[in-house]
């Protein structure tokens, strides 16, 4: 005969039975939770690696930059003839192949093709140091930083100035640009040089504030001519009055239609073009190169390997420049040019014998300190 159960243990089973479940529910839940969140935090992982590049795909886009830049720059270097005729319709010749000058105008082309070709040395300096900091992972550095800055400034001032002649030239309807070939295979040349800047910016840099903010404060510290480092003494002093040199010689042959030396000056796009080259190269080029000088100097690190390859490329572009700036002023002198011919100069010999007298002072700091700076 079966006996009965009392009702409050059966009451009491049920209630640990539901208990149990509720148990098991909330594991299951919190496990459930557990690996979603492991998921997610993958998923994000893996987005985050897909869209910053490794160090070795960095170094390779910047090398890789400065070949397709290096190619058509170094060849305008060496016989500037061919950009200059074929990429914007001016007269010019190169004597190194055997062609003779038949005007002032082509001395001056060649002048100024040459000249701004000459800062392609430090272009190409920048983007090896860059692509160096990029293999060690040192692109968050603030020198590296500046660097790449550089590199967008310089190459977009070109590829600007290189349009606003363009459509000047189009809008006049008489010509006398650079035409779309010249144009399009400038972007093809500089674009790599401006993609992996710009992205080396965006990946590794403060952010868009905060890296004009210290755009700002190193203008402010390269203003200050009085606050020196112990280390940086008089050196960091010359680097900083360096630096506004660029910038106020450089601003002159950019944004003046008169150059401050010139054989002749002209107005038609190309020629306006490429005598305002060597001016936009020395203003968003050489000035911001010569600042993380500043700042090296007041660091004590011009002995880094760094900063002795940016001295050194910057005293080989003022050594040719200073080259070009001899060669072709006897050039000039040697065609006998009549007052008409030279009606449109501007400088004359004092700026002349100035320029070389500050250049040559300049370029035995650069070649000094990239060779003989110690860390």
């Amino acid at each position: 005969m079966m006996r009965a159960v009392p009702r409050t243990v059966v009451v009491s089973a049920r209630t640990r039975r539901e208990k149990s479940h509720d148990v098991d529910v909330s594991r299951f839940r919190r496990a459930s939770g557990s690996i979603r969140a492991a998921v997610s935090a993958r998923a994000t992982s893996d987005a985050s690696s897909s869209s910053t590049s490794s160090p070795d795909d960095e170094e390779g886009a910047f090398l890789t930059a400065a070949a397709v830049m290096g190619a058509p720059t170094l060849a305008t270097l060496i016989y500037p003839t061919f950009f200059v005729r074929e990429g914007l319709g001016l007269e010019c010749a190169t004597p190194l192949f055997g062609e003779t000058f038949d005007s002032v105008r082509s001395v001056q082309h060649f002048s100024d093709a040459f000249g701004t070709s000459a800062f392609s040395l430090i272009a190409l300096t920048a983007l090896y140091t860059l692509s160096d900091a990029a293999k060690n992972e040192r692109l968050n550095s603030e020198t590296y930083q500046r660097l790449a800055l550089a590199m967008v400034l310089f190459v977009g001032s070109f590829v600007v100035a290189f349009g606003v002649a363009a459509a000047s030239a189009a809008a006049s309807g008489g010509g006398g640009g650079p035409n779309a070939a010249t144009c399009a295979g400038l972007c093809l040349a500089f674009g790599p040089a401006f993609a992996t800047s710009v992205k080396a910016i965006r990946e590794h840099g403060p952010g868009h504030d905060e890296t004009w903010a210290r755009v700002a404060k190193d203008f402010k510290e390269a203003t200050n001519f009085g606050d020196r480092t112990e280390k940086g003494g008089y050196l960091e002093l010359f680097y900083k009055l360096s630096f506004w040199t660029s910038l106020v010689v450089g601003g002159s042959f950019a944004f003046s239609p008169l150059s401050p030396l010139a054989i002749v000056n002209e107005m038609e796009p190309s020629s306006q073009l490429i005598q305002r080259a060597f001016g936009l190269a020395t203003v968003f080029l050489l000035a911001p190169t010569q600042y993380a000088l500043v700042d090296a100097s007041r660091r004590g690190r011009l002995g880094g390997g760094t900063f002795k390859k940016l001295n050194l490329s910057i005293a080989a572009s003022i050594a040719l420049i200073d080259w070009m700036t001899v060669y072709t002023f006897q050039a000039a002198t040697d065609l006998s040019p009549t007052a008409d011919d030279l009606a449109a100069a501007s400088g004359g010999v004092y700026n002349y014998v100035g320029a070389l007298a500050v250049s040559a002072s300049i370029l035995a700091v650069y070649l000094f300190q990239g060779i003989a700076a110690k860390k």
